[in-house]
């Protein structure tokens, strides 16, 4: 007979045809009654895989037999603790299992040669696949591959049923003390069906309940997503404190590569980054009971080009990304279609009728979600792929490049969408076009001496782009053009300050040695009660030797919010509580970042050893 294995398999109808069949399976039907089942159906449900095997339609059929014997074999019974019960190899003078009434060994033995094309599949997503939600936290899931599981679940999370990967995750998690290091990708999957579905307590329940599990390796998955978290939320110091207890922990884990280089990847420290990964590569390449040359290959590439690598990866993962940086890479130039209407000294940004018409239009294609946002975007996962469909909208509307609300929609998806080296590819041309649209919108209305009051709403995109450039800048470590455009913000664009951002100016100012600026701030806001410039106006007064004046600013200070100074100067505090989403005016977390913003700065300055004395006397039962 002719070979009767197909060259090609359609996807979409295998997928049916193996649901069929994990759905006949688990249905109560013997091995026999599956087999002749199986080969009645083949031709029905997949007809491009049928067409494809040679031979008469005996012939055909056998096949068929053949391949059922071989899914059933592998298939996982529900009623056999999700293990095959296969059928025995016939006899080969027993008559053929298909039916035809022959012997075997003249009927289907001639398709024993058959490829298998179930070998590499997971037959287990499937039988699973039956189940609804309420029932997959019952199942008895002791016994079953826990890689294999875990291959469930990231499938079923993909195909967006991360609720349903969620539960069968959560059930198979729960005794930790008798799951080893195979269930790191179920840990890893379930903490990623988290972050899908909203659910940062429980993930980071997760996370500790698997950092106190009875396998190390578990154990070191939990403390490096524990890392990724501080690291994302900027707590680097204490991120790479316990990313020294991992290496300390499990030195030879090969993942702690790709943790420290994402670390010094999100800080764009690329010289360390590159350093870092010249010497994991030299130590991963020592490992003979292991092949890393894929991770291995991973590091080459990204030590390369930084930018371009990470890019390349999150392309992989964001639809639009690679034609929204070709986009930015050729904008037209800048046009002013904004006119003011003018007060004494304010001005309000009136844009053009077709602009307004444009970026209704925008949204409508994009399905931007845009919060009254006074301060940078705090995070949304989804941002990215709610734009997309927008992207081929912007280049057939080169004037859409002209807007501050556009701009800003897109600033805020960028933001949001935590790519690892999109700053300077995406993030630098949107802000930097809007800081010079500004200047130009100025320019041509003769308004270069005007404010942009934040209660006009029409003003806010074009003040929340320049505070965007303010942080960009911070994050580019060109201080100089961070204190330049906080200056021309805090003094003249918005001088109501609706983003704080004078605690940092003041700061900045401190640090450059700029005691005298940063004092001419503070006395914008006389009756200020954010802690950064309460506390700093007394530092200024003491870096400018006024000490009466210093002491005496320092005391009406920490009258109005007691708990800094104690905090301040403190040799080794605890770091409290958080506060949870807001921060508590006067409480003790405020204290505690003040803190660990500006001790330096006081010390540095000998202005922390005569704060001590104050603070001694400030004391209950001292004198005032």
């Amino acid at each position: 007979m002719t070979d009767a294995s197909p060259t090609g398999i359609d996807t979409d109808e295998f997928d049916l045809l193996l649901d069929r069949c994990a759905r006949h399976a688990i249905g109560g039907v013997d091995g026999h009654a599956f087999v002749s089942w199986f080969a009645d159906v083949v031709p029905l449900l997949c007809p491009q895989f049928t067409s494809e095997f040679l031979g008469n339609a005996a012939e055909r059929r056998s096949a068929f037999a053949a391949l059922g014997r071989l899914l059933w074999n592998r298939m996982p019974l529900p009623d056999n603790h999700f293990r095959p019960r296969p059928l025995p190899k016939p006899e080969r003078n027993a008559p053929c299992p298909c039916g035809s009434g022959r012997k075997y060994k003249v009927c289907c033995a001639g398709v024993e040669s058959l490829t298998d094309p179930f070998e590499a599949l997971s037959l287990l997503l499937y039988v699973l696949g039956q189940y609804p939600r309420t029932q997959l936290k019952t199942l008895p899931l002791a016994g079953l591959d826990p890689e294999e599981l875990g291959h469930v679940g990231n499938e079923w999370r993909t195909n967006g049923r991360a609720a349903d990967a969620e539960v069968l995750l959560e059930h198979f998690l729960e005794d930790l003390d008798h799951l080893d290091e195979r269930a790191q990708y179920a840990f890893d999957v379930l903490a990623d069906c988290y972050d899908d579905l909203h659910r940062p307590k429980k993930k980071e329940r997760l996370i500790e309940r698997v950092a106190n599990a009875r396998n190390p390796t578990l154990r070191s998955a939990a403390l490096h997503r524990r890392i990724t978290i501080l690291a994302d939320r900027g707590e680097r110091a204490e991120a790479w404190r316990q990313f020294a207890d991992a290496q300390r922990h499990e030195p030879d884990n090969p993942m702690l590569a790709t943790l420290e280089l994402t670390m010094l990847l999100g800080e764009k420290n690329y010289d360390r980054m590159r350093e870092r990964g010249r010497f994991w590569i030299a130590r991963l390449a020592r490992d003979r009971e292991h092949d890393l040359s894929d991770l291995i290959g991973h590091i080459r590439e990204l030590i390369a080009d930084p930018v371009e690598a990470s890019l390349k990866y999150e392309s992989a993962d964001r639809p639009g990304l690679t034609e929204m940086r070709r986009l930015l890479a050729s904008l037209p130039p800048i046009e002013c279609h904004y006119a003011l209407e003018r007060g004494e000294d304010w001005a309000r940004l009136v844009p053009a009728d077709d602009l307004d018409s444009l970026v209704a239009d925008w949204r409508m294609q994009a399905q931007v979600f845009k919060p009254d946002l006074t301060m940078p975007s705090a995070g949304d996962a989804g941002a990215w792929e709610r734009v997309a469909p927008g992207i081929p909208w912007l280049e057939r509307h080169p004037r859409a490049w002209q807007s501050f609300d556009i701009l800003d929609d897109l600033v805020l998806v960028v933001q949001d969408a935590g790519l690892m080296a999109g700053t300077d590819v995406l993030l630098a041309p949107l802000v930097e076009r809007a800081h010079a649209l500004l200047r130009l919108v100025q320019d041509r209305n003769a308004a270069g001496d005007c404010t942009l009051p934040w209660g006009f709403l029409e003003n806010r995109p074009a003040l929340r782009l320049v505070v965007a450039l303010y942080y960009l800048r911070l994050e580019q470590r060109r201080t100089d053009d961070a204190i330049a455009i906080a200056h021309w913000l805090v003094t003249r664009l918005n001088p109501n300050d609706n983003h704080g951002l004078r605690e940092e100016l003041t700061r900045l100012c401190l640090e450059q040695g700029d005691a005298q600026g940063a004092l001419d701030i503070c006395a914008r806001f006389p009756d200020d009660a954010m802690v950064g410039t309460l506390f700093n106006r007394p530092l200024a007064l003491f870096m400018l030797a006024r000490h009466v004046e210093a002491e005496r600013a320092l005391r009406a200070a920490t009258a109005f919010s007691p708990n800094v100074l104690p905090m301040l100067v403190a040799a080794n505090p605890k770091a409290p509580r958080s506060d949870g989403q807001f921060l508590r005016v006067g409480g003790k977390e405020e204290a505690w970042i003040y803190r660990e913003a500006h001790r330096a700065l006081w010390e540095d300055s000998g202005a922390l050893t005569w704060a001590r004395g104050v603070a001694v006397e400030s004391r209950p039962g001292r004198r005032s």
